[in-house]
């Protein structure tokens, strides 16, 4: 059941928000979203996952950083039991403007870019395999 993508219209709301209202409007989309998403059968796993989420924008006004915690939250008992399984996590930011050739690209980014309106990109993986790093 795992790898599966999915996309989120719309553009991501920050954790630093002072509009809580919007923050958890943002997270129960994003939340209804996976669910349609979830392969048939799956249930939220209690192993290992990596994340890599990628923000397609039209102009950068959050902090990348700011805008994860609700997303990986909102995968909580869906994809995982807990977010504190998600043990490799990749963060990237796009802007719209910078793709011109569809055709290299995954068919599911290729439709979200070909309205012009800004998305994010989620995929849930099996975790990279550890490995030393070189000091």
């Amino acid at each position: 059941m795992i790898p599966f993508a999915f996309i989120v219209t719309g553009k991501p709301v920050s954790l630093q928000t002072n509009n809580r209202a919007k923050l958890q409007e943002w997270k129960a989309k994003v939340r209804e979203t996976v669910a349609e998403a979830l392969p048939i059968g799956m249930t939220a796993t209690q192993e290992p996952v990596q994340v890599i989420i990628t923000h397609y924008c039209i102009t950068q006004t959050s902090d990348l950083d700011n805008i994860i915690k609700p997303i990986v939250d909102s995968m909580n008992s869906l994809v995982y039991v807990d977010d504190r399984q998600v043990t490799d996590l990749t963060v990237k930011r796009r802007k719209l403007k910078e793709f011109s050739d569809l055709a290299a690209i995954s068919p599911l980014i290729a439709e979200s870019l070909a309205t012009g309106k800004e998305f994010i990109y989620v995929k849930i993986d099996l975790p990279t395999e550890p490995m030393e790093l070189n000091q």
